[in-house]
């Protein structure tokens, strides 16, 4: 694993927020997880996108109800 490297962020009040909304209903041991995998699943969905994938098919598994989430950046990734 290669060296890691202190990153400090500033965010506003709302993506603060955010951040700690996520860590705690995502059961994350700590905001620098949740940031890291939240970077883990934007580079998946930004490597599928240069393939020409930019919808997301999310699933209820308990109704089997689907719905296409859309990413406006994957989008935009696709057209260039």
């Amino acid at each position: 694993m290669p060296k890691s490297k202190r990153v400090a962020f500033t965010f506003d009040a709302r993506s603060l927020n955010t951040l700690e909304k996520m860590t705690e209903e995502g059961q994350f041991s700590s905001m620098a997880d949740t940031v890291r995998e939240s970077l883990q699943i934007s580079n998946t969905l930004q490597e599928q996108a240069k393939d020409g994938f930019s919808e997301i098919v999310v699933r209820n598994p308990k109704t089997g109800e689907e719905k296409v989430v859309i990413v406006p950046h994957l989008q935009a990734m696709k057209r260039s």
